[in-house]
């Protein structure tokens, strides 16, 4: 599939099927995540692959954004490792955007593997933090849902909703 064509099809998927993700396609989708640039190349994420009956049920306990989802990956940094661009003047860590550079990828792979995904941020971190015993320095920025879609899965009314390519890019 072409890339744009790929991206076109992605869609935040909201309900499953009960139907397992095949170990080998969870791996491509997180050696995606494992490939994904990362500022300076510090490889900051770490991703908690929550599929165990417990660990699913906690996190729909901490969050009403799991759904169904099979398995739900907690996309995560660490503060301690992450590189800071205080070279340039600012203290600004770049941990959330590597983590969010990972799902991207993650996200991306999925769809070409036939799975669906959500990208999560509707949670009170705190809640993901001490459900899942979480050290200070590591840091919970999304979730991505995964799983099949169910038959009745449809992409959002807004989905295809976007604004022309003038009023978000301007060439200077």
């Amino acid at each position: 599939m072409e890339f744009l064509d790929l991206v076109k099809a992605r869609y935040s998927v909201r309900r499953y099927a009960d139907r397992p993700i095949e170990e080998e396609k969870l791996t491509k989708i997180l050696e995606a995540g494992r490939l994904a640039p990362t500022g300076k190349n510090a490889q900051p994420q770490r991703i908690y692959v929550l599929k165990s009956p417990e660990a699913i049920q906690k996190i729909r306990n901490a969050t009403g954004m799991a759904f169904d989802a099979p398995v739900v990956l907690l996309i995560c940094y660490d503060k301690t490792v992450s590189w800071k661009a205080a070279p340039y003047g600012d203290d600004y860590d770049v941990g959330d955007m590597d983590a969010s550079i990972v799902t991207s990828m993650m996200m991306m792979e999925a769809t070409e593997l036939g799975i669906g995904s959500l990208w999560v941020r509707g949670y009170h971190a705190q809640d993901i933090i001490d459900a899942f015993a979480l050290p200070e320095h590591i840091v919970p920025v999304c979730l991505l849902d995964l799983g099949y879609p169910a038959e009745n899965s449809r992409p959002s009314r807004l989905h295809d909703s976007k604004l022309p390519m003038d009023e978000t890019v301007k060439v200077l």
